[in-house]
């Protein structure tokens, strides 16, 4: 038994989303109708659906985080738990002074 819980681990890393683990976590009736509303309620075809759930890990092609926040609430979820990987960091160590000015004012951040 061990080792088939070993082998969906493996398996699952593959993909860029947790969703099919949590469609599986689902009852069979659950997880059928799931499959039909969720694409619905996304306003997406059946055929998107299906490429946010088996998209790989080496893929460039991310979901709308608007749709992962609407799928995390259906899940009762956080995004993050939805997410198989971690998000690069935003970087601003490399902007010059002047340009941080620009953006605090553009985006409002509060200066430290």
């Amino acid at each position: 038994m061990k080792n088939i819980s070993k082998l969906k681990d493996k398996h699952q890393i593959h993909f860029k989303y947790r969703i099919r683990e949590r469609l599986e976590s689902l009852s069979y009736e659950e997880h059928q109708l799931a499959i039909k509303i969720l694409p619905k309620a996304l306003n997406i075809s059946q055929r998107t659906f299906y490429r946010y759930v088996y998209t790989r890990l080496s893929e460039r092609y991310s979901m709308p985080v608007d749709h992962l926040a609407r799928l995390a609430k259906f899940f009762n979820c956080r995004i993050e738990d939805l997410l198989n990987y971690e998000p690069q960091p935003v970087k601003i160590d490399g902007i010059r002074k002047k340009d941080k000015s620009s953006l605090v004012n553009k985006f409002r951040f509060v200066k430290d």
